[in-house]
């Protein structure tokens, strides 16, 4: 049985989702598939990208993971399937893979779509999951191919005594997820002072682990499940009360 997941930008107000998936169980009517979001904002690849990174590891070896975001149409896009750490991996040329993938992938194909005597983008997509399904083999339906668009997700830079990062997705609860890493923080001695700025004169000085270290309605930073670097308050939304959006900065300063 395969286990298939599906990450979209198409929203779950439509029938787009349930169209395409539809179309999946007719085509592996024995598979089992899982939904990643349907809720990335239109055409935003860098939070695509940044859900399935993070996500992909928690499925089992085989596992196939299809990333409809910000596609153009079949013709105007290349359709990519991509082998990677023993998972499967389908989507549009449009840097979404390389931002997901930390190293060079087993093999990256573009789909053949001009051969094959299939008329909608949704008939390509279950072609490369049947071939993937019953001959574990993506090679067959197109060719190997190093000529796609290669993105970079934002990474936090660190000078001195100073990390700076971006807040790069705010969560349902309005916590705001940076690109600050647990790893990043423990390359410095825990006997330094922290201070996490943010804003103009706002700031953080310290990192609990917890929500409810702090009481309720206070600021707070913490390690996410991920450890990513997150601000919040406890119980309270903090990228309203605090004001802060996707693409803004955060500096850790530690002395």
């Amino acid at each position: 049985m395969a286990v298939i997941t599906l990450l979209t930008d198409f929203g779950t107000k439509d029938y787009y989702v349930g169209l395409f998936k539809g179309n999946l169980y007719a085509s592996s009517p024995s598979s089992k598939i899982v939904d990643i979001s349907h809720s990335i904002a239109p055409y935003d690849i860098v939070t695509a990208a940044f859900f399935l990174k993070n996500v992909y590891k928690n499925f089992p070896n085989g596992t196939i993971h299809i990333a409809r975001v910000f596609e153009k149409g079949l013709g105007a896009q290349k359709l990519l399937a991509a082998k990677y750490q023993n998972h499967y991996f389908i989507a549009p040329d449009n840097g979404i893979l390389t931002m997901v993938f930390d190293d060079k992938p087993d093999l990256i194909v573009e789909v053949d779509t001009k051969q094959a005597k299939l008329n909608t983008l949704e008939e390509f997509y279950c072609r490369v999951v049947k071939e993937i399904t019953f001959n574990h083999n993506i090679g067959a339906i197109g060719k190997a191919t190093s000529d796609y668009v290669v993105k970079e997700a934002m990474k936090p830079i660190i000078q001195g005594n100073k990390i700076v990062g971006n807040v790069i997705h705010i969560d349902n609860f309005g916590n705001a997820i940076t690109n600050i890493k647990k790893e990043d923080v423990l390359r410095f001695s825990e006997n330094k002072q922290l201070r996490i700025n943010y804003r103009k004169d706002d700031y953080i000085d310290r990192i609990v682990k917890d929500y409810s270290d702090v009481p309720t309605s206070y600021s707070l930073a913490r390690f996410n499940g991920i450890d990513y670097l997150e601000l919040c308050i406890n119980c309270g939304h903090a990228a309203d009360l605090l004001g802060l959006a996707v693409g803004d900065a955060v500096q850790i300063l530690l002395e």
